[in-house]
């Protein structure tokens, strides 16, 4: 049986063997990861320090293309980009072009959270992968890339 894997995860074949149900448990594992370790000494959750991460590559942009970024529903990244205002750590402001657009950036205090967080989640990253050789590595995060639909929004 080629498609068995190697090593039963629940003792029930037809879970283990299927590709996106192993891919949903090992993302549920690294979130419960990050979660344990950033919640405790930052207290933002993986999906906040993902928008932090956009802002802080792209600058000033608006909440339509955060939400773009992130993929995520415009319902969700609202929620996200309010509770990321309450925190200080995202600020909006009017554009200067277009005063009915309404602008999202890093406050200093969401730079510095941002800049702390990243090393950590780099590392469980790292650890998390560390099962698999460099060249696995790539080829999961190319095989990823071809299945993730850049059109289609989550909650």
């Amino acid at each position: 049986m080629e498609n068995q894997p190697a090593l039963s995860i629940t003792g029930i074949d037809a879970l283990d063997s299927n590709p996106m149900f192993l891919m949903g448990f090992a993302y549920k594992q690294f979130r419960a990861q990050v979660t344990a370790e950033m919640g405790t000494t930052s207290g933002i959750s993986l999906e906040m320090f993902g928008a932090l991460r956009v802002l802080d590559k792209h600058g000033k942009i608006t909440q339509q293309e955060l939400t773009n970024y992130l993929l995520r529903n415009r319902s969700v990244t609202k929620r996200l980009v309010d509770n990321a205002i309450k925190l200080n750590l995202i600020e909006a402001s009017k554009s200067e072009t277009n005063k009915k657009v309404k602008l999202l950036s890093l406050t200093e205090e969401g730079k510095k959270l941002a800049e702390y967080c990243e090393p950590m989640v780099d590392s469980i990253s790292e650890q998390f992968q560390s099962a698999l050789s460099e060249d696995e590595s790539k080829q999961l995060q190319t095989l990823l890339a071809k299945l993730v639909k850049t059109d289609q929004f989550v909650d």
